[in-house]
């Protein structure tokens, strides 16, 4: 619990996460909504999981991520790493946390969507929305590990991150539904991670108690592959200066 605390503290000190998770989701929902004239419960429904995701995303991949990035540059992953603590349990609770905040503004969109654009709410809804998310998150927290030995420290990091996801939430409807995109594009967002995101969240707005069991499978499949990845070539290490790498 103690380490958990601890990861919920520093993402909540983090402005941008605080600010990109939390509180732009909800604006952007509020502006969408409030220009839209008698929007369908189906658009309404799109809107919100889009939303949702987007929130997710910040959370738990981009936040994820870069804290890792940093923890290492700084070297707080090489304490850790020597430190009496089992190596999955400071992992998991970085992951749990990040779920937990997902939840958390998955739960503001939903107050938001049904006070101000009349998202119907059910118990099931909910419990379906706040599930996918989470499976959602720990899929997104499992490639963010994988993905941090490429990721340079600086600012550099958060280009990288945000050309990796900001286009595949387009094109995987988070968004809204892109019916221009060819054929093999949309078959291939089905196989990526975001787009079975979206996709679970809108089926658990319009069909409460339910989860599509392809949309799973594949969130699934990327975690254990990540973790695999992230076992075989993980570093705890910061990264060394051009100069210092250099034979004497």
């Amino acid at each position: 619990m103690s380490q958990l605390k601890y990861h919920l503290t520093l993402i909540m000190r983090n402005p941008r996460a605080f600010i990109a998770g939390l509180i732009m989701p909800a604006l952007f929902l509020a502006l969408e909504t409030s220009h839209k004239q008698h929007p369908s419960a189906a658009q309404i429904d799109q809107v919100v999981a889009g939303l949702v995701v987007f929130g997710l995303l910040n959370l738990a991949y981009l936040t994820y991520a870069t804290g890792i990035v940093v923890a290492r540059e700084d070297g707080v992953l090489r304490r850790w790493y020597a430190s009496p603590l089992p190596r999955w349990q400071y992992f998991a609770a970085r992951v749990v946390a990040a779920a937990l905040l997902a939840d958390a503004a998955a739960l503001i969109l939903l107050l938001v969507g049904a006070s101000m654009a009349g998202l119907h709410l059910t118990v099931a809804g909910t419990g379906s929305l706040l599930l996918a998310v989470t499976i959602g998150a720990i899929a997104l927290a499992a490639v963010g590990t994988a993905v941090t030995p490429l990721l340079p420290p600086g600012q550099g990091m958060y280009s990288l991150l945000a050309i990796t996801y900001l286009p595949l939430l387009i094109f995987s409807g988070g968004f809204g539904q892109n019916s221009d995109l060819p054929h093999w594009l949309t078959t291939l967002m089905t196989y990526l991670p975001i787009q079975p995101i979206v996709s679970g969240a809108s089926t658990a707005l319009r069909h409460p108690g339910f989860l599509p069991g392809r949309d799973l499978l594949v969130l699934a499949a990327w975690a254990v592959a990540a973790l695999v990845l992230s076992v075989r070539y993980f570093r705890w290490d910061p990264t060394r200066p051009a100069h210092a790498r250099r034979a004497p």
